[in-house]
């Protein structure tokens, strides 16, 4: 019995110093971790839109594809406006800016707006194109319903990167690439042409370069990428 209570209390204190190694080792690898981003502020989008660039002048929205109207959550934001150059050409622009993921961006996303609204993409491709010094992609869609045709020129920004689809944002969160916020800038206009897809990158390109450095910020991010 005395050997008993011998190795009893010799194991006490070991277990005492193992349990606070333990806890240690636990506290060490918090202070370690990072945090997750909180939401960022959101921006006054309609302030940071350019009244008007080039031949581009800001005119009343039309009877555009707009998705229904969203209860936004603290960081998030949208703005739409419409513009018509010097031809009488219109295109109208939906801005959304918030957490790559979040609802603001994702719902105005052409792909998930427009089959929302009974729309069929007929065509998606990707083109690069120069924004104001930064090199993006650019998705080009074809969008078609029983009464109207769409032309779409969108970009989407998820932290720094520019990605062509959401899945691309939740493989970087998979990978612990968090980022702590995204846009999503779209051109629309009504009909399928072929030149609608030029005339929507010279409105996108020209766009981006008459923007601030807040909106450049907001919108295409903080990375400065080399002209094409």
């Amino acid at each position: 019995m005395m050997r008993v209570a011998e190795a009893r209390l010799a194991a006490g204190p070991r277990t005492l110093f193992v349990a606070a190694l333990m806890l240690a080792v636990a506290a060490g690898v918090a202070s370690v971790k990072p945090r997750a981003p909180g939401h960022v502020a959101a921006p006054d989008l309609e302030a940071l839109l350019p009244e008007a660039f080039g031949e581009w002048r800001a005119a009343p929205i039309p009877d555009a594809v707009l998705p229904k109207e969203l209860d936004l959550t603290p960081g998030e934001a949208v703005a739409y406006r419409a513009y018509r150059d010097s031809a009488g050409r219109l295109v109208t622009l939906v801005v959304a800016y918030g957490p790559p993921l979040g609802d603001s961006v994702r719902l105005h996303r052409p792909e998930s707006c427009y089959v929302a609204q009974g729309y069929e993409i007929l065509e998606r491709t990707i083109e690069a194109l120069s924004l104001g010094g930064t090199r993006a992609e650019i998705v080009r869609l074809a969008a078609s319903s029983p009464t109207r045709d769409e032309t779409v020129s969108y970009w989407m920004r998820s932290g720094s990167d520019f990605v062509t689809h959401p899945a691309a944002a939740q493989f970087q969160a998979f990978r612990g690439l968090s980022h702590p916020d995204g846009a999503l800038v779209r051109a629309s206009s009504p009909g399928q042409d072929g030149a609608l897809f030029d005339i929507q990158a010279r409105f996108l390109a020209e766009f981006a370069a008459a923007l601030g450095p807040e909106a450049r910020r907001v919108l295409l991010g903080s990375r400065e990428g080399a002209a094409s």
